[in-house]
């Protein structure tokens, strides 16, 4: 009989686990996201190619995605590309590279769907970089935008 509860218990347990991993996660605007989790200077990289529509253009790629409980980011979605053409592709490779550590405040490791602007080629005068990476900006996105 201690057999089966201690069985039915783990089975329990488990279905719980299970549950909570299918749970949507939670809507993290990007300026808020460093709240949660800190992202790994270390794991920035892209996978850039030598040539492509508008890649030696100033630009900038909104990229969505989900900070996963071991740090790393699952659907990958661009949101916004300016100019148009492959700086989409470049930033949806640089976020997939990402990796992230909780917070303190996020000992429970909550997934998070939050987003990132990645800037392409910016000029040195701050007035026009804000106004390329404006071009990108989204005020909100819904998991559903995922």
């Amino acid at each position: 009989m201690k057999r089966l509860v201690i069985s039915l218990c783990a089975l329990a347990a488990a279905a719980g686990a299970c549950a909570q991993s299918t749970l949507p996660p939670k809507v993290v605007p990007a300026d808020k996201l460093a709240g949660y989790w800190q992202m790994d200077a270390s794991s920035v990289q892209a996978d850039a190619p030598n040539y492509g529509k508008n890649i030696q253009q100033p630009g900038c790629a909104t990229v969505s995605f989900v900070v996963e409980k071991d740090g790393s980011t699952s659907t990958i979605k661009v949101q916004k590309v300016a100019p148009e053409g492959d700086l989409g592709k470049i930033a949806a490779s640089a976020a997939s590279h990402l990796r992230f550590e909780p917070t303190v405040s996020n000992s429970g490791r909550d997934r998070v769907f939050s987003w990132l602007i990645f800037p392409f080629n910016l000029p040195a005068d701050a007035a026009t970089r804000t106004a390329v990476m404006q071009r990108c900006a989204v005020d909100t996105l819904d998991w559903k935008d995922h």
